[in-house]
């Protein structure tokens, strides 16, 4: 007889997950013949805010010797996708981590997912094999880009355009904000909410919400972004954008220049965004804009729970 414990993620449980995070992830990177193979613990606040999200979906696995796999997963809106995910290398090759996702894929739908996903590295086919068993479909890579500060702030936004942050505006303009950040996200894609991750950059400090505003159209634009670091040994350069969308792609500009403003204000020189190459519209115009790319992930989605906003959108999203 087994065991094995599969049980809820507790708080207490963060540190020793981290661990196992650190620990599988070199792993995994030394299997795949990267030169820098050491993947640092994270900071245990991050790892909270991640629990915080979405606890009954944030799972670990014990014996009696103590934790030895964990899986967290989020749930934006009806957009849930899964990771990370580790089991400790000795307790690897014992199917622990197959009963794992097939628990949190069970926890996201009881949850309503209508999207169910997560990201790899299309390098690892250890993983897109696993993954694939499970019934995960590969789709189109995932782009990290990234663009250094211009030297100039060029020209000022035009008037018509006005940025807020969320995360400053008051409680009677929030109530209001969130009504409209709620229509115009669900307009984009029908099954996304953003109003809980913008509550826990907030709470945990690791970021906040820039939202710009058109004078006549209302609400054009929406990007979701981190200035802090998640480990230790991180340099502090980038401002990390975990979600961007656009009605209207006039509101990049405009949407760029406060982004930029806002790593100048929190010292930084780098914006850094991830775009899944499925909606290409935001992906050639950030070329176009002068981002360059440095790694690139590949993003898998349960069969039967795809996604369905559509290509053309301008949607940036950060599935990790």
């Amino acid at each position: 007889m087994s065991d094995l414990v599969y049980r809820s993620m507790r708080r207490e449980d963060v540190p020793a997950v981290n661990l196992i995070l650190s620990k599988s992830f070199t792993k995994a990177r030394l299997e795949e013949g990267y030169k820098n193979t050491h993947v640092p613990p994270c900071h245990l606040s991050f790892l909270e805010m991640y629990l915080a999200g979405f606890p009954e979906g944030c799972v670990v696995v014990e014996n009696r010797q103590g934790i030895i796999a964990y899986a967290f997963s989020r749930l934006w809106g009806e957009v849930a996708w899964i990771g990370p995910v580790s089991v400790i290398p000795v307790s690897q090759g014992k199917k622990i981590g197959q009963e794992l996702l097939q628990r949190l894929v069970q926890i996201v739908k009881d949850a309503g997912a209508r999207v169910i996903g997560l990201e790899t590295m299309p390098r690892n086919y250890r993983n897109l094999g696993f993954y694939g068993k499970l019934g995960f479909v590969p789709q189109q890579l995932t782009i990290d880009m990234h663009l250094a500060a211009p030297s100039s702030p060029g020209e000022p936004p035009e008037a018509e355009y006005e940025a807020i942050f969320w995360g400053l505006s008051g409680a009677a303009e929030r109530a209001a904000l969130n009504e409209s950040i709620e229509k115009f996200t669900r307009k984009i894609d029908p099954n996304l909410s953003l109003a809980r991750e913008m509550e826990l950059a907030r709470q945990f400090d690791y970021g906040d919400t820039l939202l710009i505003r058109h004078a006549q159209r209302g609400l054009v634009g929406c990007a979701l972004a981190h200035s802090e670091t998640y480990t230790k040994e991180e340099p502090r350069r980038f401002l990390k954008v975990n979600a961007l969308l656009l009605d209207e792609t006039l509101a990049l500009r405009p949407m760029l220049q406060w982004l930029f403003a806002w790593a100048a204000r929190e010292g930084l020189g780098t914006l850094a965004v991830r775009t899944p190459t499925r909606y290409f519209l935001a992906f050639a115009e950030l070329l176009r804009s002068g981002f360059r790319i440095f790694h690139a992930d590949i993003r898998l989605t349960l069969q039967g729970y795809h996604e369905i906003a559509l290509p053309e959108s301008f949607y940036l999203s950060k599935w990790e």
